[in-house]
């Protein structure tokens, strides 16, 4: 059936539209339900991806801290420079939010 402009739906095709408009919102509405819960899940998924590698960074920070450098004398630059690597390490932990 063609319609022309000056043509009145019938009953049954004003439900048809109404019918379709209403799917269409709903499924919308489902679409961005749904996008909603994966983006959260994504969300917490990455969170608590965080909390184990701060933990693993942390450990392994703390590891380094606890190295001494080898005895020796102060003037041996060898030495000194273990030192200093030793003391930027120790302050790295803390620097990071290691406690």
């Amino acid at each position: 059936m063609v319609t022309t402009p000056g043509d009145v739906p019938t009953r049954g095709a004003r439900r048809a539209y109404v019918g379709l408009v209403l799917l269409s919102v709903l499924l919308s509405l489902a679409s961005l339900f749904g996008s909603i819960t994966y983006y959260q899940r994504e969300q917490a998924a990455q969170q608590r991806q965080g909390i184990v590698f701060e933990h693993r960074l942390c450990t392994t920070l703390d590891g380094l801290a606890e190295l001494q450098p080898p005895a020796g004398s102060p003037t041996d630059l060898s030495r000194a420079y273990l030192v200093r690597q030793h003391e930027v390490l120790a302050e790295l932990g803390p620097d990071v939010g290691c406690r």
